[in-house]
């Protein structure tokens, strides 16, 4: 049974402000449904999230708030996210057309021809980098891409760790980084930080630890001595990719058309839409497909005929708004969690110790990096892990002058990069059960995971492209605090 709360909140009758250890049972509370349902009862998450909702109505009614008012500071939160759900029914509209006109195919196919076997783990790296960032998953660049390059990998000789650990570092990079990843809309969307403002703070500490790793795995490349390839099944998706699809100048026109407005600084909703929109004009010109299956892709995702190739029926039937449903679901319940917590005064009272303890740019990092390592291991679940330490991370940082970019980026650090580190969250066993390699075998290699952590908490404690308010928006910050508004 929870403590009993403390005093009551001046101006709001009736209201009673959580003390801290009500507040920490609160979450405690909340994080033990999370974990519980999901490791024992392998329940879904968005379930898990709605039955949050109902705990919150239980320790409202203990701080004298009523469901109705719990509801308006779900709705609240919930408001604010509605950009990033526009942005992923966008985003999966984009993925479904860009197969279809076949821009994704063409990116596919240029990586996969630049494989040496000198440069085999490079390559591996890139190839996965950019499937990922063109994809969005991934997951989907793991089950496809990855299969062949373990398999090109180990006529190579080289060991089945090293070669998982260049797919999952190139894989997660990409869903770090793609606009059309969800994890990179949700840390966006929670921290309430603009996407693409988020996607550019991101590049300052994954670039150099990118650098680092593609050096390494380039000295590690070069020490091997290959003495005879498997392009087997590399030449499968090749063969398959220009079979299928015209790879041709018309595919790259959608990419071509969405960067430059972006370049532009045009509504990212808008370039998105205009990019799908050309993908089904390009699907239709210059690979023939019939009006009405090119606009149904950008629904229910492309589903195309690859009887001859189960590998590229898996990589490319994908995509469409409707793939974007479940993780829609996920944010508004996540976020409207969230808002209840903040609500009830939950999060404001958890957060007085940490933010005494958090003053500077360097603690707050370390404190949410901790948060982020720590709900990831609690719950195996990257989606809670992101939600919970963006609600509770990111007006720390407001309240210490610093944008919510930098609290956005190294949530991702933790919770995006972190999940094939945490070897029974599911980040990491579907790459074990799809490469076919042990925890231990590949977690030694995957550089880019661990540096780009550690480059985050280098740049705070020397204070480099940590991005502070305006005086005018530090202003707006600290009337919104509890008792200035």
């Amino acid at each position: 049974m929870p403590p009993a709360p403390s005093a009551s909140i001046p101006g709001a009758p009736g209201h009673k402000k959580p003390s801290f250890l009500f507040a920490i049972t609160a979450l405690l509370l909340i994080v033990g449904i999370i974990a519980g349902g999901i490791i024992f009862f392998k329940l879904q998450l968005q379930l898990l999230m709605l039955t949050g909702w109902v705990a919150c109505a239980v320790l409202g009614r203990m701080l004298g708030r009523s469901y109705e008012d719990l509801e308006a500071g779900a709705f609240e939160l919930i408001q604010k996210a509605m950009g990033a759900c526009l942005i992923l029914v966008c985003v999966g509209a984009l993925i479904g057309a860009w197969i279809a006109s076949g821009t994704v195919p063409v990116m596919i196919y240029a990586g996969l021809k630049l494989i040496s076997p000198s440069l085999f783990l490079v390559t591996s790296l890139i190839v996965c980098s950019l499937t990922s960032i063109f994809t969005g998953t991934s997951w989907g660049t793991i089950g496809t891409v990855g299969v062949a390059l373990m398999g090109i990998g180990a006529g190579l000789g080289f060991a089945p760790g090293l070669i998982a650990a260049t797919i999952i570092c190139g894989s997660f990079f990409g869903d770090k980084m793609s606009p059309l990843s969800d994890t990179t809309n949700m840390a966006a969307a929670v921290t309430g930080t603009p996407l693409f403002r988020h996607i550019r703070h991101m590049w300052f500490t994954i670039t150099p630890a990118y650098v680092i790793t593609f050096v390494i795995y380039l000295v590690m490349g070069f020490k091997q001595t290959p003495e005879g390839m498997a392009p087997d099944q590399i030449n499968v998706i090749l063969n398959g990719l220009s079979h299928h699809f015209n790879l041709g100048v018309g595919a790259v026109i959608p990419m071509a058309l969405v960067l430059v407005m972006l370049l532009k600084r045009c509504s990212p909703i808008l370039a998105i839409t205009t990019g799908a929109l050309c993908g089904v004009v390009v699907a239709v010109v210059f690979n023939g497909m019939e009006v009405t299956a090119a606009f149904n892709a950008m629904w229910g995702g492309f589903k195309g005929d690859f009887g001859d190739s189960p590998m590229l029926a898996k990589l490319l039937n994908r995509g469409g708004v409707t793939s974007m449903l479940n993780i829609m679901c996920l944010v508004v319940l996540a976020c409207g969690l969230g808002g209840m917590l903040r609500r009830m005064g939950i999060i404001e009272a958890a957060l007085e110790p940490l933010a005494r303890w958090a003053d500077n740019g360097f603690k707050l990092v370390v404190s949410t990096l901790v948060i982020g390592y720590g709900t990831l291991m609690l719950t195996a679940a990257i989606y809670f892990s992101i939600v919970m330490t963006g609600t509770l991370m990111a007006p720390v940082f407001r309240r210490h002058g610093f944008r919510s970019e930098n609290c956005s980026r190294v949530v991702e650090d933790a919770s995006t990069l972190g999940g094939p580190l945490v070897p029974w969250a599911n980040n990491a066993l579907f790459p074990m059960t799809t490469l076919g390699v042990a925890y231990l075998d590949y977690v030694p290699y995957v550089y880019l995971l661990v540096l780009t952590p550690c480059f985050s908490l280098l740049y705070a404690l020397f204070n480099i492209t940590m991005t502070r308010l305006t005086p005018e928006e530090m202003r707006e910050e600290n009337a919104t605090l509890p008792g200035n508004a």
